[in-house]
């Protein structure tokens, strides 16, 4: 899994390569430059996800960085990321069905 580190100074987010599926040949690191809008609302819509205990309402923005990161990615590597959150889902409805 990829690990991100906001610089302090900028709205640039850096991601060690995490093997994803890529069209060419991952760098060592790649840098996701966002508008300080969208990095505002990752950066919330992070700290959300991470510590919100009831769940939350995501806002335009949010939807928006999303979007933004989601659109770098190849087909193959949505595809395989729709295939793998399948395969936790399915498992997850098991598990409690059978709780």
């Amino acid at each position: 899994m990829s690990q991100a580190v906001k610089s302090p100074t900028t709205n640039r987010i850096h991601f060690a390569s995490a093997g994803a599926v890529r069209r060419r040949p991952a760098p060592a690191t790649a840098t996701l430059v966002l508008p300080a809008g969208l990095a505002t609302a990752l950066e919330e819509l992070c700290m959300l996800a991470a510590y919100h205990p009831d769940g939350f309402t995501y806002t335009p923005q949010m939807e928006a960085a999303c979007q933004h990161i989601a659109d770098r990615s190849s087909p193959a590597a949505i595809d395989a990321c729709l295939a793998r959150a399948s395969i936790r889902e399915r498992a997850y409805i098991t598990a409690a069905r059978a709780a």
